[in-house]
């Protein structure tokens, strides 16, 4: 389904407006193949750039390896929908259930054989407590990007390492949205592995031409999580890396990275101009909340992406109630941002202690007025915690809108 709309500009001579028409607006979204509750595929096009966002694909099979190779060849099938091809990703998450370290070289092989070798993506692989079925073992989404002939656009890859590149950029007009693949903290503890983290986040984004204050979403992963121990240790090296603006921000527990020696894993999406083109980047950071905001939002001339991060409810009641209060909260940051759930794009659920159907999701959706039509891409993950050991549901989502 393909969704337009309209504003009215004012066209203005020598600093006078003259007059008024209606034009149509530059952003135009596509939902393609609705799943009940999500969507498969949701394409954003802005002044011919069209950002494509593939919900989590899984796999069957004998093996792990055919799981991979099937989660891979679900990404690619959901592309070729939108017009596009795995030669467009820019980004790229694998998850893995039941997962040992030893694991890795299938999943490794299966990424490196499914991408073209001048088109590799960043990437993020953790290992999860859970997927939407018990027999399920591996789910991979992807953000892909596509340029209409003659359009003002360019890709770089940055760092490329065996089937992945450190960072991606992607220039429109004077705009560029930079993806940092998933960085590992190494050190003898949880600080001083969160330190080398952001030290490598930090050089990566130096590689693509930005800095720390030009991040507008992180997402940490670290291993058996313990909130009571854990959350100052991450939230004071949190705070002693980003400025007055902070990110938006979400923060879970999982069951295993690539190696018993790493604790956290960071993965990070920075936007900046490039000056001397004519164009200006907005940026705005909606209810700072210590050491992250809880929304950012960047326009340059065209549509505005808005970063929701991690939304929760009241530790300690049922997942349905936390649930309901963590839309309502997804819902609250939107308006906040001039947008509504139906802007969202891509959203991603994390459930502690998620069993099959135990989710109390489509009762949130009902209780907050969610639409029922063209959902967005989605990602539902079993995890090992959150912010508090009592801590249940949590929700964060990309919203596009023209204003």
């Amino acid at each position: 389904m393909r969704i337009r709309t309209c504003v009215w500009v004012v066209v203005a001579l020598s600093g006078v407006a003259v007059g008024a028409m209606p034009a149509e607006a530059q952003i135009e979204k596509q939902f393609i193949n609705p799943a009940g509750g999500y969507t498969q595929v949701v394409t954003a096009e802005d002044r011919g750039v069209t950002t494509i966002y593939v919900s989590g694909q899984v796999g069957s099979g004998p093996d792990l390896q055919a799981h991979a190779e099937s989660a891979f060849a679900g990404v690619t099938e959901q592309l070729a929908a939108a017009g596009a091809s795995m030669r467009d990703v820019v980004k790229i998450r694998i998850y893995v259930a039941d997962f040992e370290p030893a694991d890795y070289g299938v999943i490794s092989a299966a990424r490196l054989a499914a991408f073209p070798e001048d088109a590799w993506p960043v990437s993020t692989m953790l290992g999860v407590n859970a997927l939407a079925r018990v027999d399920l073992r591996v789910e991979i989404e992807a953000t892909a990007v596509v340029a209409a002939p003659g359009t003002d656009f360019e890709l770089t890859r940055i760092g490329p390492s065996r089937g992945f590149s450190q960072a991606v950029v992607a220039r429109h007009g004077a705009v560029k949205t930079i993806w940092i693949a998933g960085q590992t903290g190494r050190g003898d503890d949880l600080t001083e592995q969160t330190r080398v983290v952001f030290d490598r986040v930090s050089e990566r984004l130096s590689d693509a031409g930005a800095t720390i204050d030009d991040v507008v979403k992180i997402n940490t992963y670290i291993v058996d999580f313990q909130p009571d121990d854990d959350m100052r240790p991450f939230s004071q090296g949190r705070s002693s890396v980003f400025g007055e603006n902070p990110p938006s921000s979400t923060l879970v527990g999982i069951d295993r990275l690539v190696s018993d020696a790493i604790e956290i894993e960071v993965d990070a999406v920075a936007v900046v101009e490039e000056g001397g083109r004519g164009e200006r980047l907005t940026k705005e950071f909606l209810d700072p909340a210590g050491s992250f905001t809880q929304v950012v939002t960047v326009q340059g001339d065209g549509a505005k992406t808005i970063y929701v991060s991690g939304q929760v409810g009241r530790p300690g009641e049922a997942r349905e109630s936390q649930a309901q209060q963590a839309l309502a909260g997804m819902r609250r940051r939107l308006e906040a941002a001039g947008a509504t759930p139906a802007d969202l794009v891509k959203v991603i659920y994390y459930l502690p202690g998620y069993a099959p159907g135990n989710t109390g999701i489509a009762g949130a959706r009902e209780a907050n007025a969610f639409p029922t039509e063209n959902p967005p891409a989605s990602t539902l993950l079993g995890i090992q915690s959150l912010y508090s050991e009592t801590a249940l549901f949590e929700y964060e989502g990309i919203a596009v809108v023209q204003p």
